[in-house]
């Protein structure tokens, strides 16, 4: 596989394939200086989401169910993020199949709304939509098919705390001024 777009460092967990493309969870820096989140899932579930998604989406904290399907669909638990407001800085590279060139992005959110960030070298932006459509077409397969998890994530400008969790396939989202909440 020849990573365009990105310097490929690691690969982990178990990719995973889906409409044309096998994804590869990686460690992988995007190449360029301005980036942007695109293709966001609440783009993606369209005007009348999944039941297990409605709130989370309404209230704009999708990052959690993203973060818990996560270890189902590619068999790793995401780090926690380094990237301020966000609970998800989570790598792969799209691979189409039957070809050997792969192309790298970040599945991230802020303030827990998930999107897709690619290279702003490329691919080209018809390409960067299959890619994110078969991804989240990809997560949207099983969508309570969830792993538990609690996270907090620090916001520096509210000076606040982010609480997301999932448990038995129960998303939360809280805000609180104690790293305990």
């Amino acid at each position: 596989m020849h990573v365009q777009f990105g310097t490929l460092s690691n690969v982990f967990g178990i990719p995973a394939t889906h409409g044309g493309f096998t994804f590869v969870p990686a460690a992988v820096d995007l190449n360029g200086i301005a980036f942007s989140t695109d293709f966001h899932l609440r783009d993606s579930v369209g005007k009348h989401p999944l039941a297990i998604l409605a709130r989370a989406i309404e209230q704009r904290y999708d990052a959690a169910w993203v973060r818990a399907r996560l270890p189902r669909v590619f068999g790793f638990t995401p780090e926690l993020s380094e990237v301020e407001k966000s609970l998800l800085d989570v790598h792969f590279v799209a691979v189409q199949t039957g070809a050997s060139i792969g192309y790298p992005f970040a599945c991230t959110d802020h303030y827990g709304r998930t999107g897709i960030m690619f290279s702003p070298e490329g691919p080209d932006k018809a390409t960067q939509a299959k890619i994110a459509g078969a991804f989240w077409s990809l997560l949207l397969e099983t969508p309570d098919d969830l792993a538990d998890f609690q996270a907090t994530v620090y916001h520096p400008g509210a000076s606040l705390w982010m609480h997301f969790g999932c448990e038995n396939c129960e998303l939360t989202y809280e805000e609180s001024e104690d790293e305990r909440g």
